[in-house]
């Protein structure tokens, strides 16, 4: 019987990429791959005929969904989007996400957590309450298109310019109305009130000198380009407004980010977690230190710790103006090995797959049935009248029609909605390199009435 896996997509372009791997992979094994979007999982998964679901996280935002998924006998997965760059304190250390997971009730629910790397598989064994069976090293999908095997794919219509990668949302928050409402978030997730509001206050300051900076470079340098990309969670318009009148400077969120890096000369960045990528891909990734401050660091000190340091304006200046110069004395090959595969395992292309074999390796016969009562519920056991009547129109419109009317509404939906034309263009790009055909692509439809969803179908042509 051909197998069929759920994917949910959190933020499409950070994880559109690496959820087309995935489904390539499924789909060089006979499967489908049915890739849902985030908000709209509650009413399209009762909907699918899913022999297992991996999905985006495992924190409280989807406690109720995977208890409901799992209750009807839907294996469920976790393959978190966020699980190579932690910090060293608070709620985001390795040790404290796997006693979370346990205290959260995850342990008795999940099928099995996939990891990007050892260093935090380690620290969930022990602590998460699964047994070390259901505890999994694959790395992370969408990094499989920076190994030598895949990334011919990375096309991008800039070639040879600077990067500068942003990474500033807690101050200049995309989805949230201000940096009082994006602090309120953080300290709700469990980090501790006065933390927050200092590590805030030198983020607004480096900020402010990271915009300064850029500007000051591309004004020195004319002839170089620079492209500025904001953090997927980060407002756009405050860098178009900064640099509008620098014909030299291009803001561009666009893609994915690995596209974005190989096509560059180097990587400028201040506690990025892109500095992982541009080691994977042999890009000279330059930290700001002399923006840095200790608290910053110790929030995410894994990629200054791999990267090339620049305390001063001057040798930053000299290192974009000579970055082949400087890559050719990087070592590459060490920092990977020393610092980045503890928590992203090996570069060499596979993780996809590890991730598809390690599902059908964990699974049995289908048990889950479709339901469309399920699906008028959003999959939840408490739901608002207005819940309740988006998720009836979802039933009789189709998912993808009031998905699409939401996404023009509002901002956030608008940034997680995502197209078969979408998933169509990596998965294009990935048949290319190995020289395969292209899975059928097409978004799901709708078991009783067939009208579509925003789940996208990649179907396997085996």
């Amino acid at each position: 019987m051909r197998r069929s896996l759920g994917f949910v997509v959190d933020h499409p372009r950070r994880d559109l990429p690496g959820a087309a791997t995935f489904a390539h992979a499924a789909a060089s094994r006979g499967c489908d791959t049915y890739l849902i979007p985030m908000y709209e999982q509650g009413t399209d998964v009762p909907l699918l005929p899913l022999d297992a679901l991996v999905v985006n996280y495992a924190r409280p935002a989807n406690t109720d969904l995977v208890k409901t998924y799992t209750s009807e006998g839907l294996p469920v997965f976790v393959l978190d989007t966020e699980g190579g760059i932690l910090t060293e304190t608070g709620t985001n250390t390795p040790e404290r996400l796997g006693s979370l997971l346990k205290e959260r009730g995850f342990d008795q629910t999940l099928a099995g957590y996939f990891f990007w790397g050892s260093r935090l598989r380690d620290a969930f064994s022990g602590r998460s309450g699964l047994p070390d069976d259901k505890l999994v090293v694959t790395g992370c999908p969408r990094f499989d298109y920076a190994s030598s095997r895949w990334r011919a794919a990375l096309t991008h219509p800039r070639r040879d310019f600077v990067l500068m990668n942003a990474s500033f949302p807690l101050v200049n928050p995309l989805f949230a109305t201000d940096t009082a409402t994006e602090q309120a978030a953080v300290v709700s997730a469990g980090w501790d009130a006065q933390y927050i509001s200092a590590l805030t206050r030198e983020i607004t300051e480096a900020f402010v000198q990271f915009k300064l900076t850029t500007g000051r470079l591309a004004r020195d340098l004319p002839g170089q380009t620079f492209l500025v990309r904001p953090h997927p969670f980060e407002n756009h318009e405050t860098y178009e407004r900064e640099f509008a009148g620098l014909p030299n400077v291009v803001v561009d969120g666009a893609g994915s980010v690995l596209n974005v890096i190989a096509n560059s000369t180097c990587l400028v960045h201040l506690n990025c977690s892109t500095a992982v990528e541009a080691v994977m891909l042999d890009k000279l990734p330059i930290s700001l230190e002399f923006l840095n401050t200790p608290r910053m660091l110790g929030h995410a000190p894994l990629p200054s710790r791999i990267s090339q340091h620049a305390t001063s304006y001057e040798e930053l200046a000299d290192m974009v103006s000579r970055p082949r110069e400087y890559a050719a004395k990087f070592p590459f090959v060490e920092r990977y090995r020393d610092s980045i595969h503890p928590w992203f395992h090996a570069n060499d292309g596979a993780a996809a797959e590890r991730v598809v074999d390690a599902i059908l390796a964990r699974i049995g016969p289908r048990t889950a049935p479709t339901s469309v009562t399920r699906s008028l519920s959003a999959s939840r056991t408490s739901l608002r009248l207005s819940q309740r009547m988006q998720s009836l129109a979802a039933n009789v419109f189709g998912s993808l029609a009031t998905g699409t009317i939401r996404a023009r509404m509002k901002a956030v939906r608008r940034e997680k909605f995502f197209s078969a034309r979408d998933v169509s263009q990596p998965l294009d790009g990935l048949c290319a390199v190995e020289g395969s055909a292209t899975p059928h692509v097409t978004h799901a439809r709708h078991p009783w009435s067939g009208v579509p969803l925003a789940t996208v179908a990649v179907r396997c042509r085996k």
